[in-house]
């Protein structure tokens, strides 16, 4: 477990050193880019006076390697920088914007380790329907995420008068209660949150299938129906129940992806999660907050790989013990 936690350093270190030097290799200027209160470029043009005051001003003026330092010693202070674009701390748009894609993506994660598992379950009682759920299952896991949300915003979204198009709660809406809030904001999160789910259940599907059927292969499974137990209570106690660890793991592992296809998802829908800020500050080629996306999405990544290594380790340790 040292040498994975080690290699997750490392792997953090070349992220962080990419993460910062890829956005300043993109052609163009932020200061090229003078945005106004809306977000739309202004029609005022900068003189070079005040690029180079600006520039002076946000650091972009120092040399590479310092740069990189005064970066490293600003985030070890919890300091992700100050946006271009958006004149604001970094870290508070984060905030802002963390909570609308976590709600889609953990959302999304949680339907498809539901849905996942209780079809997969399914297929193990009936042959044909895991057959044609594997078939179907093969698909959509080829399918893009882009894809996914596109094909539902003008199949479903865009035929059906009571589901938004976009936005995360209704523009300029009363509410007369929390609840009234509530049920607007998951109506507006139905067609992202189904578009993700579309894409992620597959990988548990095949996931908790595989664990099933190894399983099924134990020898204490053929000494349960040899005692005459019921089926239910050794689907449930003997097959879920042991078969779970990889199904959890899986949901750690699947972060990483959840976390690309709810960006992409939520340019689709214009939802105000982290997507959204994260294709400004490329547009406005805005380094901070470029840095900061990648910065706390990376984060997230490497803190669910490790707890999906701790999870395989623990039930490795468990089925050691167990022989």
């Amino acid at each position: 477990m040292k040498k994975k936690i080690l290699l997750l350093l490392c792997s953090f270190a070349v992220i962080y050193l990419v993460n910062f030097t890829i956005p300043r290799l993109m052609p163009g200027d932020p200061f090229d880019y003078q945005s106004a209160a809306a977000g739309e470029e202004s029609s005022t043009e900068m003189t070079e006076e005040l690029k180079e005051y600006l520039r002076s001003y946000y650091g972009l003026d120092k040399p590479f390697f310092s740069q990189l330092w005064e970066n490293i010693k600003n985030n070890l202070r919890g300091d992700l920088g100050y946006s271009i674009h958006y004149k604001r701390a970094v870290s508070e748009l984060l905030m802002e914007r963390l909570p609308w894609t976590a709600f889609i993506m953990l959302g999304a994660l949680l339907l498809s380790l539901v849905l996942g598992t209780a079809l997969a379950l399914l297929g193990l009682r009936r042959k044909k329907a895991d057959g044609c759920l594997y078939a179907l299952f093969s698909l959509l896991g080829e399918l893009p995420h882009f894809l996914a949300g596109i094909l539902l915003l003008f199949l479903v979204a865009a035929r059906v008068d009571w589901i938004p198009l976009s936005g995360a709660v209704t523009a300029f809406g009363i509410y007369y209660s929390e609840w009234d809030w509530v049920k607007d904001v998951l109506l507006h999160a139905l067609m992202p949150l189904a578009a993700l789910t579309l894409v992620t259940v597959p990988s548990f599907y095949f996931t908790a299938r595989a664990s099933f059927l190894s399983i099924l292969e134990k020898p204490y499974i053929l000494s349960a129906r040899a005692k005459g137990l019921g089926e239910g209570r050794i689907r449930f106690h003997y097959i879920f129940r042991n078969a779970l660890p990889p199904i959890v793991a899986r949901f750690f592992l699947s972060v990483g992806s959840a976390i690309g296809g709810t960006m992409l998802i939520e340019n689709v829908f214009a939802y105000p999660g982290m997507g959204t800020v994260m294709r400004e500050a490329v547009k406005y080629r805005d380094y901070p907050l470029i840095q900061g996306v990648f910065l706390l999405s990376t984060v997230l990544v490497l803190l669910s790989l490790l707890a999906a290594d701790l999870i395989n380790a623990a039930n490795d340790r468990r089925r050691g013990a167990s022989l």
